[in-house]
């Protein structure tokens, strides 16, 4: 799977984690808007972060929000990290 495939599919997995944290549809959740805009706070955001290592299997730092503002943006880090352990593993 490409990286673009991969950074879509994280995208609306994240979009369904963001939307059940904050209790809103999925369809409500913009990716490309902050998600401290959204209404995620620090509780839930450390909470993301543990879905996030528990689907994906890499580490990830609940100030990864605040350095990667955006579901759009967490998407292509993960897809990064991803991406760079499946290389490394070749």
């Amino acid at each position: 799977m490409d990286s673009t495939a991969i950074r879509t599919q994280i995208a609306r997995w994240l979009s369904g984690q963001v939307a059940s944290h904050l209790d809103v549809p999925a369809t409500e959740i913009d990716p490309a808007m902050p998600l401290a805009e959204l209404g995620l706070d620090s509780v839930s955001a450390v909470g993301l972060c543990g879905d996030i290592e528990q689907r994906w299997r890499i580490e990830a730092d609940p100030i990864l929000v605040y350095d990667y503002p955006t579901i759009a943006e967490i998407a292509g880090f993960v897809a990064g990290r991803i991406v760079a352990e499946d290389e490394g593993r070749r």
